[in-house]
């Protein structure tokens, strides 16, 4: 008999717990929400930003004790907002590269803003930003939206000399939004660029020498289809002329 009552106790709690689990949201809540989720932006910036150097960093060599005492440490990070976010809303925000998944609240943002500080930029990051329905709502963990977003790696070699000249080359520019190559491709790319055998996005330029033995060797392979083009485009032409010929003598 005790064992029946365990057992009817058992069963009445887990009863008492259901309606909260099973709570859904009518369809007035879930277009609110879903609206809601809509509004949700993401967006990045890149910032460089003061710092004070540490016990284990050194300024640069070559300062002098003046230019020491005016030096100040700079470096650069993205910044990442997710924008709009509600009490009704949390996101989680996935590393693609990594792997890491992490959970951000309304009590994570600022003014509905959520600003994840990203000081790794040394590569090309993809994120998957999934939004859903907080606890505060009548169906929790319900996901909403996706949006993703990819941030850029900053470009050491945007600084060195051989990008004088050639800022405009794409591995010339601070941050990339595609991978980099090595010190002595960069280099070999950046002559290339400067000479003009390749664009802004490092595709080749044809020469006009080869564009021209391209055309004569198009015709050459094909000399065939040349020869029943240019037949035809003389029909063409005699019977244009034939027509206006007969077309003016109607007319006279």
């Amino acid at each position: 008999m005790k064992k029946w009552k365990v057992l009817f106790f058992s069963i009445i709690v887990f009863l008492l717990g259901v309606p909260s689990v099973l709570a859904v949201c009518t369809s007035e809540e879930n277009n609110t929400l879903n609206r809601l989720a809509s509004n949700v932006t993401v967006d990045y910036e890149t910032l460089t930003e003061e710092y004070q150097l540490g016990e284990n960093d050194n300024p640069p060599d070559g300062l002098t004790p003046e230019e020491l005492d005016e030096y100040v440490a700079t470096r650069k990070i993205i910044m990442i907002y997710i924008s709009n976010i509600t009490e009704d809303l949390y996101v989680t925000v996935r590393n693609d590269n990594t792997y890491e998944t992490v959970t951000y609240t309304y009590a994570d943002a600022e003014n509905g803003v959520i600003s994840i500080r990203k000081e790794d930029i040394s590569e090309i990051t993809n994120y998957t930003i999934t939004v859903y329905t907080s606890e505060a709502t009548n169906c929790r963990d319900t996901r909403l939206r996706t949006m993703y977003l990819t941030t850029p790696m900053y470009n050491y070699f945007t600084n060195y000399s051989a990008c004088e000249g050639a800022e405009d080359f794409y591995l010339c520019y601070e941050y990339l939004s595609v991978p980099g190559v090595t010190e002595s491709r960069f280099l070999e790319l950046v002559d290339r660029y400067k000479a003009g055998q390749i664009n802004n996005e490092g595709e080749e330029v044809p020469d006009e020498e080869e564009t021209e033995q391209g055309f004569l060797q198009f015709i050459q392979d094909n000399i065939v289809l040349t020869v029943v083009i240019a037949v035809v485009v003389i029909a063409a032409v005699g019977v244009v002329v034939v027509i206006i010929i007969k077309r003016r003598r109607r007319i006279v």
